[in-house]
């Protein structure tokens, strides 16, 4: 990635206007009467872009949202079913259709489907048994994002840096084991053998002094931004969005060595509001829909005709400005075999003394 973009946010009634306009269907002003129940992250289902499926389709959608993916491991080992739809990272594609929690999609309910750039629609871990399961619609590298008034180099270093002594957050989620275990060399972040989870631990134990706080929600690292008590942290590009908008000079960087993530739309096995579901990920998938989540988020997003809707420059230093052979080549967080061990080495990290 080159310099990071400072895109511009729709307001909330614009995008509500420009919306409703392409569903092609009028506005309701009663009362749901329905619900959608969905379960996500935060930044991927704003009012801005929901709003206007609620009226068209007179439904209220409910939505519950996540600071973990092992907060979706536990939904799948209770095979929790309060949901209608869930938006499940690549990591746990596979956990989740294994596991009976979700359904195949059909793909005659979604024409959006086939706009999906190929190298994202295709993924082995996204389908079972010569079916469709999951719909990927949005991605991203997972960047550092740094306040540039306080931090004047934007690298992974900078998490590592005691010049930054108590200033630095990290993501409280089992991924950074794969983002430390990457800046230190490793390829096999997601298979890594006790000696290899010993030394990444023993690097993160090192850096404990260094960090402020380990953050579970895009909200609580927000706040620690805005508040000047960290400087940087392994991010998501919602979080430098949002602090933009709060009127922070913050910047984001790949990487020397990125992973990233695919988040796809499920259907939850069992639901009653089953075509409900099917319309509400299809028109998800709309390159409008799509790209005014982009605009906001800053996250990548999977319909191919998304960059055809804005001008060329509104994509500058984002993902959605590579092309085929890096969507091709993205290592993607994958299934981790060992699991349970990576988050005991985790909960170790979290444990351990910060002298």
């Amino acid at each position: 990635m080159s310099t990071p973009r400072t895109p511009g946010r729709l307001t909330r009634l614009s995008a509500i206007a420009c919306v409703a306009a392409i569903t092609s269907v009028g506005c309701s002003t009663s009362l749901a009467a329905k619900e959608l129940r969905i379960l996500t992250w935060e930044g991927l289902a704003d009012d801005a872009w929901v709003e206007p499926f609620e009226q068209a389709h007179d439904v209220e959608v409910k939505r519950t949202y996540v600071g973990s993916n092992d907060e979706y491991m536990a939904a799948l080992a209770a095979g929790d079913t309060q949901y209608d739809t869930v938006v499940i990272v690549s990591s746990l594609a596979q956990a989740a259709i294994k596991s009976g929690f979700v359904e195949p999609v059909d793909l005659d309910r979604l024409p959006n489907f086939a706009k999906i750039y190929p190298e994202f629609r295709d993924r082995d871990f996204l389908q079972a048994d010569g079916e469709q399961y999951g719909v990927p619609t949005f991605w991203d590298i997972q960047p550092v994002t740094i306040n540039a008034d306080e931090v004047s180099d934007c690298s992974f270093d900078v998490l590592f840096d005691p010049q930054y002594k108590g200033r630095i957050a990290m993501w409280d989620d089992v991924s950074t084991i794969g983002d430390v275990a990457s800046y230190m060399g490793f390829d096999n972040i997601w298979t890594l053998s006790d000696a290899q989870l010993e030394q990444v631990k023993q690097k993160m134990i090192e850096q404990k002094p260094l960090v402020r706080r380990y953050w579970s929600t895009g909200g609580e690292v927000i706040e620690l931004f805005v508040s000047g008590e960290v400087v940087a942290t392994n991010s998501w590009s919602y979080v430098t969005e949002a602090l933009r908008d709060e009127g922070m000079n913050a910047t984001q960087c790949a990487p020397e060595r990125p992973t990233a993530w695919l988040d796809s739309h499920f259907i939850v096995e069992g639901t009653e509001h089953r075509e409900l579901a099917h319309q509400f990920i299809n028109y998800m998938l709309s390159a409008d829909v799509l790209a005014q989540i982009y605009e906001g988020s800053g996250f990548g997003v999977t319909n191919a005709e998304v960059t055809d809707t804005r001008p060329a420059e509104a994509f500058e230093g984002s993902v959605m400005a590579e092309d085929a052979d890096f969507r091709e080549s993205i290592r993607f967080w994958q299934e981790i075999p060992r699991r349970g061990k990576y988050l005991e080495v985790w909960n170790e990290v979290k444990a351990a003394s910060a002298e």
